[in-house]
């Protein structure tokens, strides 16, 4: 029986600097979470092949991919929303008059359409070197979300042609996530939670940037990291005072209770 749950955030919250690592710090604090019936559950923007890793590190079968288009709980695919091809069109055209680049995202992999600085730049920042170029990725498979690389004056300009098909939601200083009407992280955890028996569950959320904004405004209690964005700061229960705001935030919720966190070795 669970009693609480806490969803995380991955880049800048249980990661740093586009490193998909954690501490074995964190695998013990999760552990010790699930041994207090507090259920960990990843909440991120990264697609499956990304965290495939991470997930099978800390022991974590439920979570919350590709902001909140794909979800399991308890083993059971609960979303995998998808965008159809007249919305893809749709985008494409605006990115195309722009000369933006874009991307193509589901849960087995991704590609771009073309490569430029901004493109060179975020890919750098993510960690993501690796990168297959194929406008016609999305006629040859299902795509969950999609990206267009751009600063935030040039999002202002197509922004209103955008939110007509999809919504947006930016996850970096040179990204914006475009995902299916309605798809959100907290949508997804609205679902979730559907899947929950108990009622009086708590439900807590660890994030630092404006697509945890939903999820922020899903749960009981919203932490945010020491440098999240003023938006998720407004909005949190909590805000980190030190770098480790992670383990931080497990504390001052008293989410680690009778845990005994061994030190790393």
């Amino acid at each position: 029986m669970m009693r609480k749950i806490a969803f995380f955030d991955l880049d800048g919250t249980l990661c740093s600097g586009g490193d998909l690592h954690v501490s074995l710090e964190i695998k013990q604090a999760f552990q010790s979470m699930r041994e207090n019936e507090i259920e960990p559950v990843i909440a991120t923007g990264r697609s499956f092949y990304e965290v495939q890793h991470l997930l099978t590190f800390l022991e974590v079968e439920n979570y919350i991919l590709s902001n909140g288009c794909y979800v399991k709980f308890k083993g059971k695919l609960i979303q995998n929303a998808t965008m159809l091809i007249v919305e893809i069109q749709h985008i494409l055209a605006i990115a195309n008059e722009y000369n933006i680049g874009t991307g193509f995202f589901n849960q087995n992999g991704f590609a771009l359409t073309m490569d430029n600085p901004i493109v060179q730049q975020h890919m750098r920042s993510m960690g993501s070197m690796d990168i297959e170029f194929n406008e016609k990725f999305f006629v040859e498979q299902p795509v969950n979300f999609m990206n267009l690389y751009l600063n935030a004056k040039t999002e202002r300009v197509i922004r209103e042609k955008i939110i007509a098909v999809s919504d947006i939601e930016r996850y970096a200083p040179l990204a914006i996530d475009i995902l299916p009407k309605g798809v959100s992280k907290g949508q997804a955890i609205n679902l979730l939670l559907e899947k929950v028996s108990d009622s009086r569950v708590t439900t807590y959320a660890f994030g630092n940037q404006n697509n945890d904004i939903s999820m922020f405004k899903t749960v009981n209690y919203g932490m945010s990291m020491k440098e999240s964005t003023a938006e998720l700061k407004k909005l949190s229960s909590y805000v980190a005072k030190t770098d480790n705001g992670v383990l931080e935030g497990l504390k001052h919720f008293k989410l680690m209770v009778d845990c005994k966190i061994k030190p790393n070795t």
